[in-house]
């Protein structure tokens, strides 16, 4: 997979929406390169030279096609209200590009809702550092 990251930090499955408003059911990771000399240590935050959000149809397909998106274009993630995803659908979040393009993700409940929120955030401050 030419240049997304070798360490998956989080991962899960997840319904994203297409074009239509009709949910699919996609794999999602968030995906990292250490810096040199850097190492995953319980307890502080490694340096990363690239983070990404990676999208694919399952993750046996992921190396062979996936959609990998710099967290320095991501501007935000947060949640979408059902009544404004266009299907009803909750447990919503979307995750916000610097271009103005959108992509809605649901997830099985609130608490993993949360979760990926939160994940995502983080690797959003990592990214601030540089």
């Amino acid at each position: 997979m030419g240049g997304v990251g070798d360490i998956t930090l989080y991962e899960g499955i997840v319904r994203k929406q297409s074009g239509d408003l009709a949910w699919k059911r996609r794999y999602l990771c968030i995906r990292g390169a250490l810096e040199e000399g850097e190492r995953l240590d319980a307890g502080r935050i490694p340096r990363f030279k690239s983070l990404d959000l990676v999208l694919a149809v399952s993750k046996e397909t992921m190396r062979q096609q996936c959609i990998a998106t710099p967290f320095a274009e991501l501007e935000d993630v947060f949640p979408v209200p059902s009544k404004y995803t266009g299907s009803n659908a909750r447990h919503v979040f979307a995750v916000a590009f610097k271009t103005g393009k959108r992509l809605l993700f649901q997830a099985r409940g609130d608490p993993e809702r949360d979760e990926w929120m939160q994940k995502i955030q983080e690797a959003l401050g990592i990214d601030d550092d540089e």
